[in-house]
């Protein structure tokens, strides 16, 4: 059967917008697991680069071979059931990738879940010019056309992905819109009506397996969403005290929590960004990089009754739903909400506040134990000290240890950071033992403009909440002489975080 090009242009645009939507909905499916980093997103596009480049090899022999309509369609019907496949498969696939390395976590899950749809989908446009090809006089503009309306489709796609699909629908179901498109447009390609019904009968067939599949699957999330930014997940669980917690999971982390009973921190390292107040005692403003369910401002706002708060969280998503289910009062006149990224908040304000800080809070982070680079370097954490009057304090949430092979981030940071700052104190959140100085753990770094005595400060708060957490500071010293100070033309962030980046939680 002769298919018309009008029909093969139609098809090999929906394919070419489906590519791009697959890809960008790709990183959602890993992000809750393996979160958003460098190596993520590396491993989705160069394992979907790579099967679509054999795709294009295969797709290229087999259309030189027998090309018609009938294995055309089949193709497309069988991408189709790969993206179902997708699906049914993403758990359990996701699951086992927990057990190995980030990096080669996400190739395993890449490779896995999107090899296959890729190599199908690869095949469809050499298969398409070989349909469309009519005589060798002309191929180079059949060629040079269906490659423009292939790439196109592949434009749209990327912007309704990013500007509506994602940001509307779950990806479970774009999955299934993306699934359910190449199954009918493999019968487009298709006209005979009893090969038809086959095809309908496989696609419905797959739409079973795969409902089951996602029915199977105990949703126990009172959120479960995409952001244009984040998946985020909101549920309740009991914690080691046996108090019942509600965690905001932001990708795979555990980025902010509190108890249903208790307005106490529900993370210990959360306790330690109350230090600050030792250091300047007169707080009348501050700001909170990454507010995710509000835990710090609003403690913040609790303790310092005359304190207005800004924060700066980049997900507005995140602020509707702390207010829905973290207790947070928008309409608190002391605080201010900045919905963008932290580091453009910076550039904005920067020398150009009224008013400068007491203190800077930075608990943000872009996946699993990784701050955004962005402000990690010498340039920020310049803007950060200008933005500080000169009693005021910076405090950072950094996980790490404070030596061995996974201490580079933490030890750059602090050396880019003594550049800057007078002093830069250290407490480890878990133990300043020094046995356990190569665990991972919470380091609240806390980067000063004059000279304090910690020995005074412990002297004169015996007894206190705070005594407690100035007995974990580290004076065992920092050894910063293999490390470098982070810039915004190398920051290395995520290679260095890497080898210390498994799917953990901060607690």
């Amino acid at each position: 059967m002769i298919i018309s090009n009008k029909r093969l242009y139609l098809i090999v645009f929906i394919t070419g917008a489906i590519v791009m939507i697959l890809e960008l909905v790709g990183s959602r499916i890993l992000a809750p697991t393996l979160g958003t980093s460098i190596y993520v997103w590396t491993s989705l596009i160069g394992i979907i680069l790579g099967a679509m480049s054999l795709g294009y090899y295969l797709g290229g022999r087999l259309s030189d071979k027998d090309p018609n309509t009938q294995t055309f369609s089949n193709l497309l019907l069988i991408s189709g059931l790969f993206v179902f496949f997708i699906i049914v498969m993403k758990k359990p696939v996701l699951d086992a990738s927990i057990h190995l390395e980030l990096k080669y976590a996400a190739i395993f899950a890449a490779l896995t879940l999107f090899s296959i749809p890729g190599i199908l989908l690869g095949a469809i446009s050499p298969y398409s010019v070989r349909l469309a090809m009519k005589n060798v006089e002309t191929s180079g503009n059949t060629v040079g056309n269906l490659y423009a309306v292939s790439t196109f489709g592949s434009i749209i796609g990327t912007f309704l992905a990013g500007f509506y699909f994602i940001p509307n629908y779950g990806s479970t179901n774009i999955l299934y819109g993306l699934a359910i498109g190449l199954c009918v447009i493999s019968l487009i390609a298709n006209s005979k009506k009893d090969k038809a019904i086959r095809l309908m009968l496989v696609f419905f067939l797959a739409i079973g397996v795969s409902v089951v599949a996602g029915a199977s699957e105990t949703n126990k999330y009172l959120v479960d969403e995409d952001s244009e930014y984040n998946h985020i997940r909101v549920y309740d669980t009991t914690g080691s005290d046996g108090k019942t917690l509600r965690i905001m999971s932001v990708e795979n982390a555990f980025d902010s929590g509190m108890y249903l009973d208790s307005d106490e921190l529900a993370f210990a390292y959360s306790k330690y960004f109350r230090l600050a107040d030792l250091f300047n005692r007169k707080m009348k403003k501050v700001a909170v990089f990454g507010g995710a369910a509000y835990t710090i401002p609003k403690d913040i706002l609790k303790r310092h009754e005359a304190t207005f708060v800004d924060v700066v969280e980049i997900d507005p998503k995140t602020t509707k739903i702390a207010e829905e289910y973290f207790n947070l009062d928008r309409n608190n006149e002391r605080l201010g909400t900045y919905h963008m990224d932290a580091r453009k908040f910076l550039n904005e304000k920067s020398g150009a506040v009224s008013e400068k800080y007491d203190a800077i809070y930075n608990d943000a982070f872009s996946s699993t134990c990784t701050v955004p680079f962005q402000l990690t370097t010498l340039e920020a954490v310049k803007q950060i000290s200008g933005m500080l009057n000169d009693e005021g304090v910076y405090v950072m949430n950094v996980i790490s240890s404070i030596r061995g092979e996974k201490s580079e981030f933490f030890r750059s940071e602090f050396r880019t950071m003594k550049s800057v700052f007078k002093n830069v104190y250290v407490f480890a959140t878990v133990s300043n033992e020094e046995k356990y100085s190569e665990i991972n753990q919470n380091l609240v770094v806390i980067a000063v403009k004059k000279d304090y005595d910690i020995g005074n400060m412990a002297a004169e708060n015996i007894g206190n909440e705070y005594g407690e957490m100035i007995t974990k500071y580290w004076n065992g010293g920092i050894e910063i002489g293999d490390a470098i100070i982070l810039t915004d033309d190398y920051a290395p962030v995520e290679h260095f975080t890497s080898k210390l980046c498994q799917v953990v939680n901060r607690n």
